[in-house]
């Protein structure tokens, strides 16, 4: 196993960068540091985004192309 974080600055800066958590429909979970990252791997633009995690938080969004849904938090 290849560990690249090997300190505690190191994870608190990375655990600092981590914004966003996303669900996708295969079950796996990603993490983002900008909605802008979100929206260019989930085809739901960012605004769509922004706005659904200022009404709830978290919140589901459906992909404008296939039509799956996501499940975004914002941390």
């Amino acid at each position: 196993m290849d560990v690249s974080i090997k300190t505690d600055k190191q994870m608190y800066q990375f655990a600092k960068s981590v914004k966003y958590l996303t669900i996708f429909p295969d079950k796996t979970i990603k993490h983002y540091p900008s909605l802008r990252k979100i929206a260019e791997d989930i085809c739901v633009d960012y605004t769509t985004i922004s706005k659904k995690l200022a009404e709830n938080n978290p919140c589901l969004c459906q992909s404008q192309n296939e039509g799956y849904i996501f499940f975004i938090r914002k941390l």
